[in-house]
Formats: C-alpha cells, sequence, structure tokens
C-alpha cells in the first residue's frame, strides 16, 4: 500500500507497471538481461558501459546481482560448473556490498568474473589465500 501511496505522489493518479517498478527499487529486466548479455559476448568494453549505466541510473546493485543470479540459475545453456562460478562471484560480491564496499568496483568485478566464466577465460591473477 505504502509502495502506491508513493508512486500516486510521483506519477499522479494514472500509475503504469514501469512508473510502479521504478518506485519498488526493482531493476528493469531488460537491463539485467543486457548486463548479461554484455558479459556473454565477451567484450569488456560492452561490460563495463552496462556498469555505467546502471550505476548512473542508480540502480539497487544488490537487487541488480539478486535479478543476475535468477537469470544465471534459470539458463539452460550454462554448463553447472560456469553457473557455480559465477554464483560464487555474486556471493562475494554481496558480502563486500554488506560490508560497505563500492557499488561500482563491486559490479564491474562481477561483469569480470561472469564473462570469464562464461567465455572461460583463465584467471590471470588468483589473490585467494
Amino acid at each position: 500500500m505504502a509502495l502506491l501511496c508513493g508512486a500516486a505522489r510521483l506519477f499522479g493518479s494514472t500509475i503504469s507497471s514501469k512508473a510502479l517498478l521504478s518506485v519498488s527499487g526493482i531493476t528493469p529486466q531488460e537491463v539485467v538481461e543486457a548486463f548479461y548479455a554484455a558479459c556473454k559476448s565477451g567484450n569488456f568494453d560492452l561490460a563495463n558501459k552496462d556498469v555505467n549505466n546502471g550505476i548512473a541510473e542508480g540502480f539497487p546493485v544488490s537487487q541488480m546481482l539478486s535479478q543476475l543470479f535468477d537469470v544465471v540459475v534459470e539458463a539452460d545453456d550454462i554448463p553447472d560448473e560456469q553457473k557455480a562460478k559465477i554464483c560464487k562471484s555474486l556471493a562475494e560480491a554481496d558480502k563486500r556490498l554488506g560490508d560497505g564496499a563500492d557499488e561500482y568496483l563491486q559490479l564491474l568485478d562481477v561483469a569480470s568474473n561472469t564473462m570469464r566464466a562464461l567465455c572461460n577465460m583463465r584467471q590471470e591473477f588468483c589473490f585467494e589465500s
């Protein structure tokens, strides 16, 4: 109910589904799908552009990660090993965000790790202990 009241204050008496989504804090699915497609393309510049656009639009990165998780888990064209690598990256970024890390850097890290997993790129440096 509070969501509808907030939307009514911002958009008047006629509230579209797009307006309701913008008030709810949910990232539009097409934004998440475009981010995923950019990662799948293997083109880092394209993925970086989508990261910058998501940040500039003010979408909550934790919400984007949650929606990306759903896209990855439901994808039939990704082997389980690649899904596991992506989900691990999503979990690590979510933890870091909870600890106060920068949203841009975390989304960029997820983009690069997702791209590595989807395009079978090797990890150049490993800082894990």
